[in-house]
């Protein structure tokens, strides 16, 4: 299977792009239960939901938000860890009750039990209806990273070297990462949809790579070939790998 690939002219335009398919789903579906990541690539969509919230135009009382990941030692009030960005980004300026969002605390005393929280949790709600991802430049989705088994629910993570030293640019001094606590592959691939978004000329030759072959387990994003109903929203920069 190929998935569905959308190129717009820059960031602006793919990040309004990926809004307009939250949107969609919340429009015919208002109770869906969404995965959407924190970072700086969804920046942009996170400003257009707010914008259309603020305007009427989407309604996300109903609906139920999952997080996709977090570092392990970190939490709500630590500065730059995973639910720290949704919330400043995304959580509070749509208005989401906490009784809405459902978070992987990365404090946990026992990781492994809060993966069996999440995992029950989200099957409780009959899976995700969308779940929206970034790109590692090893190719990692979430915190999933090369080499996790396409099975895995939500698992404690080893970091990758390349994961970690990319994660620094999230805080304001060296903080030492070396694990995460993230949904798993198998919870993207039975996603209703799933998108991955990307941008810049810097990831042009990771999403080159996952939309090539062979479909490998050492390249998580190459998963994204198996997906039912998968689409990747991008920028013209960060699409310019692709052969059109």
């Amino acid at each position: 299977m190929v998935p569905k690939i959308s190129i717009y002219p820059d960031y602006n335009a793919m990040s309004q792009a990926a809004a307009d398919r939250v949107i969609a789903l919340l429009t015919r579906k208002p109770d869906s239960v969404i995965c959407l990541p924190s970072g700086s690539t969804p920046l942009g969509m996170f400003r257009a939901l707010a914008a259309a919230n603020q305007k009427g135009e989407v309604d996300f009382s109903k609906c139920i938000y999952i997080g996709l990941d977090e570092w392990i030692g970190l939490g709500a009030g630590d500065e730059g860890s995973c639910r720290d960005l949704l919330d400043r980004d995304f959580l509070k300026p749509i208005g989401f009750r906490e009784n809405q969002v459902v978070f992987f605390n990365g404090k946990a005393m026992d990781p492994e039990a809060e993966c069996t929280r999440v995992n029950k949790i989200v099957e409780s709600f009959g899976g995700l209806d969308l779940i929206v991802l970034g790109i590692g430049m090893n190719g990692h989705l979430a915190l999933n990273e090369p080499g996790t088994p396409w099975d895995t629910y939500a698992h404690i993570s080893e970091l990758d070297p390349l994961t970690a030293e990319v994660g620094q640019k999230y805080f304001n001094k060296p903080t030492p990462l070396t694990g995460g606590i993230t949904v798993g592959i198998r919870h993207i691939l039975e996603a209703e949809t799933a998108i991955l978004i990307g941008s810049g000329g810097a990831k042009a030759q990771v999403i080159a790579r996952a939309l090539a072959f062979p479909v490998t387990a050492d390249f998580p994003a190459t998963v994204l070939q198996n997906h039912m109903n998968a689409e990747f929203i991008l920028d013209e920069e960060a699409g310019s790998g692709l052969k059109r």
